[in-house]
């Protein structure tokens, strides 16, 4: 065990991080080993961003800490040649609390991880810098119900921190107030069974830069449900579909003081459905072996593709491994994700190819 964790760390440190992208799909590397399939059975105080309700089932405080990073490599071919992306994408962390006294029915969470992430530097073939960071706090009140239901409810808070540069307008902004909300439930009709539900409100950001210049986005509603089944104590298998309504995203454009134009940057996006199936293997008590498929619809339409949000349909493969050292559960996923080619039309014409890997490692530990 010693040197399998000593190899997860080493490989973490090890890898670059390039290119784009900007819903930040991995939470937690529990979650990430089966592909994001765990809003029915999430297990850790990673539930705090996944399903807060299954924070019921978690006696005492439970405390997750962890890390993220990413390698993409995405490309386009244009008439010219083939351009690639040369926007380097963050590494990021992510920490989550909860709490649940014995005996009782009413607890709390709280969650904070980066949420929404691009970067994109396109060079010769369209120019323009573009990096958009948006972290997510939430806070959860969590009711059990009964020993098999419980519900939550709680707000959202974004701060964002938004650059972009187009032609000679450079903008810079940030926005700390902007707010949304959520409702989640998880039920557990019988013993090897368990239902979950998470609906999440999207948002409104108006980054100000520091000469009145503005960019005004809407972040997307969000809505997940999933059904899992346990197999004689050893496995779980669980099944979770996402819809996100990108339609809402209408353009990223900054204008000045009076309200005048300075970049025009109109999106053409479609609502997004994301399918992803995980199998976790229980070797032992305190030891878990993860396996995930994901299929992610991409928001962009060929038509009016733009490479600010290059997000082309995708497949995941992911795996992972969980264990007891120390007193401490330490947990570790890695995941590929292959694009499929997308052909675009209009201004952003060209073939964009995408490729992406993300490495995640995170420690639990639970107070009783």
């Amino acid at each position: 065990m010693n040197r399998f964790w000593m190899f997860a760390a080493a490989l973490l440190v090890a890898m670059p991080a390039t290119a784009a992208g900007f819903y930040q799909a991995e939470q937690s590397a529990a979650g990430a080993g089966v592909a994001g399939a765990f809003v029915a059975s999430a297990s850790d105080a990673s539930a705090a961003i996944y399903n807060p309700s299954g924070m019921a089932w978690l006696d005492g405080v439970s405390v997750t800490a962890g890390a993220l990073l990413n390698y993409r490599n995405s490309s386009v071919e244009v008439p010219a040649g083939i351009a690639p992306n040369a926007g380097t994408e963050s590494t990021v962390g992510y920490l989550y609390l909860g709490w649940m006294p014995h005996d009782g029915r009413l607890g709390a969470s709280f969650a904070f991880s980066p949420l929404y992430q691009a970067e994109n530097l396109w060079g010769p073939a369209f120019g323009g810098d573009t990096k958009v960071m948006v972290d997510h706090a939430a806070l959860d009140m969590v009711y059990a119900v009964s020993s098999t239901l419980a519900v939550s409810a709680g707000g959202d808070w974004y701060l964002s921190r938004i650059r972009m540069t187009q032609g000679g307008n450079a903008f810079s902004g940030k926005d700390y107030a902007a707010f949304g909300g959520h409702l989640s439930a998880l039920w557990k009709p019988a013993p090897a069974w368990s239902l979950g539900m998470m609906l999440r409100s999207g948002s409104t950001l108006r980054a100000s830069g520091t000469v009145g210049d503005e960019l005004k986005m809407k972040l997307p509603d969000m809505a997940t449900l999933g059904v899992a089944h346990d197999f004689s104590d050893i496995w779980r298998l669980e099944g979770d579909i996402s819809w996100v309504r990108w339609s809402v995203l209408k353009d990223m454009n900054v204008t000045d003081a009076g309200g005048a134009l300075l970049q025009n940057n109109p999106l053409n996006l479609r609502d997004t459905l994301r399918a992803s199936l995980g199998l976790t293997w229980t070797w032992r008590p305190d030891t878990q072996f993860r396996f995930g498929y994901a299929y992610d619809q991409g928001a962009n339409k060929p038509d009016g593709f733009h490479p600010l949000i290059a997000d082309q349909d995708g497949h995941q493969l992911s795996i992972g491994a969980g264990g007891e050292l120390s007193g401490m559960h330490l947990d570790f996923s890695y995941s590929y994700t292959f694009y499929s080619r997308k052909t675009a039309t209009g201004v952003f014409a060209g073939t964009y190819r995408d490729r992406r890997q993300a490495v995640m490692i995170s420690v639990s530990k639970r107070f009783e």
